[in-house]
């Protein structure tokens, strides 16, 4: 009789008791349970990519990222590239930059490499909220062609954005 058969008469002749038997199946429940939480929860993702300046498509070096605008992983390189893993679900990730205004991307599951144009941050002396929410709205316009841009160049991989970034008015209440 082999080890195993051995262990499977063992087994069995546990679960004959009902006592046993319940506690068995109470631990086979709870060890089923902890063993798909585990699988599910324990699956890294690897987010990697490179973020440049709208003028001249130069990579910034340490702009600070965030994901889920809580969670601070770090900064870009010297050449501008990033690469981090994390075990959370990533829906947002923030990019920071003095001088730069802050870009808010909302990836999609798919959306593993990152490429981010960074608009420059100005200064509007005299002009109203109306107007320079104008002027803001036009550089954003702009961001797909430049995307574009540095994928002719090859600093970028695709052609598109794999993320949604979405024009943010200032409103007397919210400017930065």
């Amino acid at each position: 009789m082999g080890m195993k058969t051995k262990y499977y008469k063992f087994l069995f002749s546990m679960l004959q008791n009902s006592r046993i038997r319940l506690s068995a199946v109470r631990f086979l429940f709870i060890f089923m349970i902890l063993s798909y939480c585990n699988s599910a929860y324990s699956q890294n993702r690897i987010i990697k990519g490179i973020v440049v300046d709208e003028y001249d498509l130069e990579a910034l070096i340490g702009v600070s990222i965030l994901i889920n605008d809580s969670i601070d992983v770090g900064v870009t390189g010297v050449d501008g590239c990033f690469n981090f893993e994390t075990s959370l679900p990533v829906y947002k990730l923030s990019f920071g930059y003095v001088g730069c205004e802050r870009a808010d991307l909302m990836l999609s599951e798919d959306c593993n490499n990152i490429e981010v144009v960074m608009i420059l941050d100005s200064t509007y002396d005299y002009m109203s909220l109306r107007k320079i929410n104008k002027e803001r709205r036009k550089l954003y316009k702009q961001l797909p062609f430049l995307h574009k841009k540095a994928y002719e160049k090859g600093i970028f991989q695709s052609t598109e954005p794999c993320y949604t970034r979405e024009f943010v008015e200032w409103t007397k209440e919210r400017v930065p």
